[in-house]
């Protein structure tokens, strides 16, 4: 699989580090109940972009599915 979309975090200090962690582990995880509710194909793969987003920021964040 291919992600096309690119990821880009500007971020000033680890404060700015730690709200970006915590808005896109609750967009992972908005996704994460929605997948297992519809399983539908485009929510997985936006999943996963989430998860990837997160172990960028964070590289002890591990997701598999």
């Amino acid at each position: 699989m291919k992600l096309s979309k690119e990821v880009l975090f500007q971020l000033e200090d680890d404060e700015d580090l730690q709200a970006a962690i915590k808005r896109i582990q609750d967009e992972f995880l908005d996704l994460y109940s929605l997948y297992q509710k519809m399983g539908s194909t485009w929510i997985k793969e936006e999943l996963l972009h989430k998860a990837y987003e997160l172990h960028v920021l964070d590289s002890s964040f591990t997701f598999h599915i």
